[in-house]
């Protein structure tokens, strides 16, 4: 599950669970009034869906169906809303429920569900308004009047809580993506690398397909930093990611690992193949310097491999790995790619 998803999915729980907790009182206190009122059906409709909704209300808090309960929850909740404003003895006032559906079923379902749901509900309490309250017997220009208040004023509900909903989810996936980015150089970061291995690693477990982890680092980085300044290296750094992203597939995962080390989860890919690939990679950057005011840079790196399934099933796994072997073409030599433990390397 993507990190939006569970944002998500935290937000609409919090919002059920005010809203059933509104719903067992409610439907206990109209089922009172509507007993009082000789509304035996009605009545026992709202007791009974509010014992409903106390019962879904120690449940929805941790199942892993949450939207399957969403739905089980709320098209009977609007369906008693519509049938409650169709029955005789009801009073004009409660059409001011209908008005909450937009606001309910965008806030539950998001968007696409939601826009599906208010525009049956309130098409069905539009009709069942017009049905009960709107008569012939009336000034024409006054039916005219009322109807065009109850539905312009159902349809800017709506407009507002689709509106509302789709800023929301705007905001929310920008917010992610800020916080999965790094400012540097605008690459995936640590957090995003996480939720991409997740996702990448389930479809190589799906699939049967290989998947190979490759960190780099820049070799005598330090060095960039202490002749030319802090800034340069800035520039260096920045230099690498865009020479990386740029020849890198995009079906691929780049990310700034931390410091001037990357990393790269390379899709269907095994590790010999993996291998040749940056191997080609490594001898490229050789011939691609870093231009400053004053001179040509050229920055070299070292690079370590492992691959899902025989080095580990888990990021860390992998990542210990890789490093193990990076930290070895570090020691002997630097400007190389390791895709074996020492004893065996290539």
């Amino acid at each position: 599950m993507t990190e939006q998803l569970v944002q998500n999915y935290k937000y609409r729980r919090d919002i059920m669970v005010v809203l059933l907790m509104v719903t067992v009182f409610g439907g206990i206190i109209f089922s009172v009034i509507n007993f009082y009122r000789g509304l035996w059906l009605l009545a026992s409709i709202e007791l009974g869906y509010g014992l409903f909704s106390l019962g879904l209300l120690k449940y929805i808090k941790t199942t892993v169906h949450f939207q399957r309960w969403v739905n089980i929850y709320i098209v009977p909740f609007f369906i008693i809303m519509v049938y409650g404003l169709s029955l005789p003895q009801s009073s004009e006032s409660i059409f001011v429920w209908i008005l909450t559906i937009p606001v309910i079923s965008y806030l539950l379902v998001g968007r696409k569900l939601g826009f599906f749901y208010s525009t049956i509900f309130i098409v069905c309490g539009i009709i069942s308004y017009h049905w009960r309250f709107i008569s012939l017997e009336q000034q024409f220009s006054l039916n005219v009047a009322i109807s065009a208040n109850v539905i312009l004023s159902a349809l800017l509900m709506m407009a507002f809580a689709h509106v509302y909903e789709k800023t929301r989810e705007q905001n929310e996936a920008r917010l992610l993506s800020l916080a999965g980015t790094d400012p540097l150089t605008g690459l995936a970061n640590r957090m995003k690398l996480n939720e991409g291995f997740q996702q990448l690693s389930a479809l190589a477990t799906r699939h049967n397909a290989p998947l190979t982890l490759v960190l780099f680092d820049l070799d005598l980085f330090k060095t960039i930093n202490d002749v030319h300044g802090h800034s340069v290296g800035d520039e260096a750094l920045r230099h690498v990611a865009n020479f990386l992203k740029t020849n890198t597939r995009k079906t691929d995962l780049l990310a700034r690992f931390g410091g001037e080390e990357f990393a790269l989860l390379l899709v269907a890919t095994n590790l010999e193949e993996g291998y040749a690939q940056i191997e080609a990679l490594r001898k490229r950057l050789m011939t691609t310097p870093f231009s400053t005011a004053k001179c040509n840079i050229h920055i070299t790196l070292s690079a370590g491999l492992s691959t899902y399934g025989r080095d580990g099933k888990s990021l860390n796994q992998l990542i210990a790995k890789a490093d193990k072997r990076l930290y070895f073409a570090k020691e002997n030599g630097r400007n190389q790619v390791i895709a074996r433990d020492p004893d065996t390397h290539q």
